[in-house]
């Protein structure tokens, strides 16, 4: 069994300067080849109103990028079901003993569920990145004019040529439409919160495993 959990945050520097928002973790079980939606949480802040409004993006940008950007919205925070301290010792009790990856470890862990409150670095048994591992994969099916769907093809590597950095890292939206062309779990029906991403990057691990 490997847990893959996906976090919708406020910003992308990481704690402190940045909060998770939304905590969703899938089971790939290797066996069975099974992937199944195992926790799904927003968290409660009851100061994300003055937060959100004094918050400056990477870019200069004012406000939180996913108010703005997804259907997660400032009153969903308030509305919260669990605050931070119930959600953290939940997530805790679920991965404690477990073999634990994300899309981007680097990011999700990194910057967030390795450090406080989260703090799952000494708990957990890390899996392999599954970024890179799919970037890889993708990459060589380009380049051997394998993908199926031609134009997503020809974007990812225009995308890649045109990239100011020397890794470009394929998106997970992208992997899966590379990796899974037929769709297992409907896309069309994904609101791209942290639940169904976790999901979505655990068809992709089963592709790639």
């Amino acid at each position: 069994m490997v847990l893959i959990i996906d976090t919708e945050t406020t910003g992308l520097r990481g704690i402190p300067e940045d909060r998770v928002l939304e905590i969703g973790i899938a089971e790939y079980d290797e066996v069975s080849g099974e992937i199944s939606p195992v926790y799904s949480e927003m968290i409660r802040y009851e100061d994300i109103v003055e937060f959100d409004s004094k918050y400056v993006n990477i870019d200069g940008s004012r406000g939180i990028w996913i108010y703005r950007n997804s259907d997660m919205r400032v009153e969903d925070t308030l509305n919260a079901a669990k605050d931070l301290d119930t959600v953290v010792r939940e997530v805790r009790e679920i991965v404690s003993g477990k073999e634990v990856t994300s899309y981007n470890v680097g990011f999700d862990f990194g910057k967030f569920l390795y450090q406080e409150p989260w703090n799952i670095r000494n708990i957990v048994t890390r899996k392999i990145d599954i970024m890179k591992l799919t970037t890889s994969k993708v990459y060589e099916l380009a380049d051997s004019d394998s993908i199926e769907d031609k134009g997503l093809q020809e974007r990812l590597l225009r995308e890649r040529e045109d990239s100011y950095y020397p890794e470009k890292w394929v998106r997970s939206i992208d992997a899966y439409r590379v990796l899974c062309p037929e769709d297992p779990m409907k896309l069309e029906g994904m609101r791209h919160r942290a639940i169904d991403d976790a999901v979505m990057e655990g068809w992709i691990l089963k592709a790639i495993s």
